[in-house]
């Protein structure tokens, strides 16, 4: 039973595979008997996830699977570069990775539910390995095109697909209900974990010691082991879960009822509203951003494809930073007030990055030069700004985010609330298709420089606008207010 958020009346519907998602359901098999198979000794409640031979074998499927996707997203950044060198070709790289999940992300969850989730698990990563394997071929074979790569990319992410709701699935099988806030986090965090050390430490390695080659050769090898690490893992298949759509037309159904849903929550709350365009526009931002930064630092810092990661990486310790210092004294700080800073903070950070890179080029390619400038090696001394900038970029995106995913928490009511996020994280991958092709057409066409400083020009126009609809409270100006509100109480 749930409440309908725009009326008092109460209904009872089928969940959408969104909805299913992001609840944490029982176990098909949900008798006491099924649930015992599972833990594998000790009192019910009482033991440790580290312990649970079956769970351990699931996230280190998880964790190392996940790991060589990304060295593996890595590697296709870095080939394409090679052979394109064009942003253009990157965005449609980045598309047909992305595209599978907003097409089938919801439909591979009615299928996993009526599969064994063993079985799901197993196959996805075997034929995700084979398929890695065919990458290497684009590096031996030059006469190979990249319309054949990106087809390629496009069945890789949709295997990828069925692994992650059969993954999350499997999750209260192997665990039991006290320990699935435990098991979840970790899962969460594992996730998080594996983007940074496949794409910034694992890539980035492999390339520079066994070549792309050799990196596709050897993450692929890794997600079939996955295969074998999760074969000893217990059968899953049950009767079906009366709350989980059964059909492709149900699932479509209740997804396009959590949009409404969701539609007229959003619409029906003007900081809700703001919040998750705000949420929206830094999704869509990460993902152009990595688009460009490849061809931005080939082209213009002299870097090398494979090396365009570490120019971006102090944007990550940026993030874990600014994440560490809002858990610490983020309740001082109101909100609008900080997403707001954040947005111009990253606007100003792209406009220099790119007004840096082309006053530079302006004088070093005049002729005569007007200005000598140095390098470091053979790359620009443009190198270490450019990081240090990465650095607040990535203090100023934490800023955007935490706060608006933090409203978003805050108002939803407690039956939408995880829906809330699964369909934005959807609608924000469908909202980037554009965007992506865009700039990156537009970064061939006029230089990546002037592609990021219009890029923080719009930022600075959505900074004026959620300026506009809620300024938000400085800490200054809070301090004052507190002060008055005591020097009124006092005068009472």
């Amino acid at each position: 039973m749930r409440r309908e958020p725009s009326r008092g009346r109460v209904r009872t519907r089928k969940k959408s595979s969104v909805s299913v998602a992001a609840a944490h359901a029982e176990p098909v098999d949900g008798s006491l008997a099924g649930r015992l198979r599972h833990v594998g000794g000790g009192r019910l409640g009482d033991q440790s996830i580290w312990r649970n031979k079956d769970f351990l074998l699931l996230w280190l499927a998880q964790a190392i699977s996940q790991t060589a996707q990304n060295a593996i997203w890595y590697g296709i950044v870095v080939l394409v570069q090679r052979r394109s060198n064009s942003s253009t070709q990157l965005s449609v790289a980045v598309l047909t990775l992305i595209i599978p999940s907003v097409i089938f992300g919801v439909l591979a969850g009615v299928y996993v539910d009526r599969w064994d989730k063993r079985v799901v698990l197993i196959a996805t990563n075997l034929i995700r390995g084979s398929i890695a394997f065919a990458y290497a071929l684009f590096v031996l074979v030059p006469s190979l095109t990249l319309g054949l790569l990106f087809v390629i990319n496009f069945v890789f992410s949709t295997v990828g697909q069925f692994f992650a709701p059969a993954e999350t699935a499997m999750i209260p099988t192997v665990v039991v209900r006290p320990k699935l806030l435990q098991a979840n986090s970790l899962f969460h965090l594992t996730f998080t974990a594996s983007q940074l050390i496949g794409l910034v430490v694992l890539g980035p390695l492999l390339v520079k010691i066994a070549g792309v080659d050799g990196l596709f050769v050897g993450m692929a090898a890794t997600i079939v082991i996955c295969g074998a690490l999760v074969w000893p893992l217990p059968s899953s298949r049950g009767e079906h879960d009366p709350d989980v759509p059964s059909t492709e037309q149900e699932a479509i159904q209740g997804v396009w009822q959590d949009v409404q849903d969701i539609g007229r929550f959003v619409l029906g709350d003007r900081v809700v509203a703001l919040a998750m365009v705000q949420w929206t526009i830094g999704a869509i931002l990460g993902l152009v951003v990595a688009t460009l930064v490849p061809g931005f630092a080939a082209r213009l810092l002299h870097v090398r494809a494979e090396d365009a990661v570490f120019i971006m990486a102090p944007a990550g310790i940026g993030m874990v930073a600014g994440t560490a210092l809002l858990n610490r004294w983020g309740d001082r700080l109101e909100k609008h007030f900080l997403t707001n800073v954040g947005l111009f903070t990253v606007a100003v950070c792209l406009t220099l990055t790119g007004g840096l890179a082309l006053v530079t080029d302006l004088v070093t390619h005049s002729n005569p030069p007007l200005i000598d400038v140095p390098a470091l090696s053979q790359v620009s001394v443009l190198v270490l700004p450019v990081m240090a900038l990465a650095l607040v970029a990535g203090l100023g995106f934490v800023s955007i985010m935490v706060p608006a995913q933090t409203f978003l928490q805050e108002r939803a009511p407690v039956e939408l609330r995880g829906r809330v996020f699964a369909v934005q994280l959807m609608l924000s991958n469908f909202a980037s298709i554009v965007p992506l092709l865009l700039l990156g057409g537009l970064a061939d066409v006029i230089g990546v420089d002037k592609t990021l400083m219009l890029i923080g020009l719009l930022i600075v126009i959505a900074g004026a606008v959620s300026l506009r609809i809620a300024p938000g409270l400085a800490p200054w100006n809070r301090v004052a207010e507190h002060a008055a509100a005591g020097a009124r109480s006092l005068e009472r």
